[in-house]
């Protein structure tokens, strides 16, 4: 009974207290409410540590730098992005009537060699690379190539630009580094030792055979020179030459891919490049003889022979190469980033 009564007292005051304890509690929001408050109450995305302390990739830095010239045709350093500087630099190395991989291949090599330059000499005031816009030396600008194209422009342009896109990220490496990736119009057949034309042996430089290069149109060339024009050009490199022309030519010898490494004129000994140099020939794989009363100059092949042929890359992309397999086989060792 007592225990009843205990009871019923406390469901008494419960009850009493009801309309107390509703005011004390919120409002039951409505579902539009109910969206705003979890929306604005939802917790914020955290950043992922570990992509916020992942280094930025060096190399992928050094390939976005603007590249710095010196343009000699306006007369001061220039900055261009590297996409504008590889299209402008196929433009003035290439004919667009070739494939698209010996294009790029040709860009890649061009964009390497340009952050090679600024790593071993190159300037930020003075640029990394002397250029000629408006002779097309080494690169031109879109204002010349306007000029130059006419109607053909904004084909061409668009062409060159859209692959320059596809490969303004990538470099060719040795140990981590841009490499020396030097080219040639037409190489002798097989390219050149950068020892014999530079004094300096890299790995990557050592020669390739290029054997598509004698099938170009440009391969052989023969000049000719009276004994007077001879003597003249001789004196560039320090010579006398007297008596009779027979016997101004004597002993010569060619190194393994064929071009000149020393010869004997006047009775000195002189270097192949020296006397390409000295005579103004298209490369220093050569063969002089005097005959009927003039020097008869026979070249193959055009530049200076070290690194990519771009006759050959031309050749090795009609084959189905793409631009990749040909910088990788000019270069062997190095690696497409």
């Amino acid at each position: 009974m007592k225990q009843t009564f205990v009871c019923a007292a406390v469901l008494a005051v419960l009850a009493g207290a009801a309309p107390f304890l509703c005011l004390a509690l919120p409002p039951t929001p409505t579902a539009e409410e109910s969206l705003s408050a979890t929306a604005e109450t939802a917790p914020t995305a955290r950043p992922d540590p570990a992509a916020a302390s992942a280094p930025e990739d060096p190399l992928l830095t050094l390939a976005q730098e603007p590249i710095l010239l010196y343009d000699e045709a306006a007369g001061e350093t220039v900055s261009v992005s590297p996409a504008d500087y590889m299209a402008g630099a196929a433009a003035s190395e290439m004919p667009l009537t070739w494939p698209d991989d010996a294009l790029l291949a040709q860009m890649v090599a061009s964009h390497t060699y340009a952050l090679y330059s600024r790593d071993h000499g190159g300037s930020d005031t003075e640029g990394w690379l002397h250029v000629n816009s408006a002779l097309a030396s080494g690169w031109t600008d879109e204002a010349a190539l306007r000029a130059r194209w006419g109607e053909e422009f904004e084909a061409n342009w668009a062409r060159l630009t859209e692959l320059a896109g596809q490969a303004a990220d990538s470099l060719v490496l040795y140990e981590d580094a841009p490499a020396l990736t030097a080219y040639h119009a037409i190489s002798s057949g097989h390219t050149e030792d950068s020892r014999q034309v530079w004094g300096e042996s890299l790995p990557y430089l050592s020669g390739v055979d290029s054997v598509w290069d004698k099938y170009s149109d440009e391969y052989e060339v023969t000049i000719q020179y009276s004994n007077t024009q001879f003597a003249a050009a001789a004196a560039a490199l320090g010579l006398t030459l007297e008596g009779d022309p027979e016997d101004w030519i004597g002993a010569c010898r060619w190194d393994k891919a064929g071009y000149v490494q020393s010869i004997e004129i006047g009775g000195m000994t002189c270097a192949g490049t020296a006397v390409r140099s000295a005579l103004d020939l298209r490369s220093a794989c050569f063969a002089i003889a005097w005959r009927d009363g003039q020097f008869v100059i026979t070249t193959r092949g055009y530049g200076h022979g070290v690194g990519l042929s771009q006759y050959g890359a031309k050749a090795m992309a009609e084959g189905g190469a793409d631009w990749r397999k040909i910088l990788e086989y000019y270069f062997p060792g190095c690696t497409v980033s």
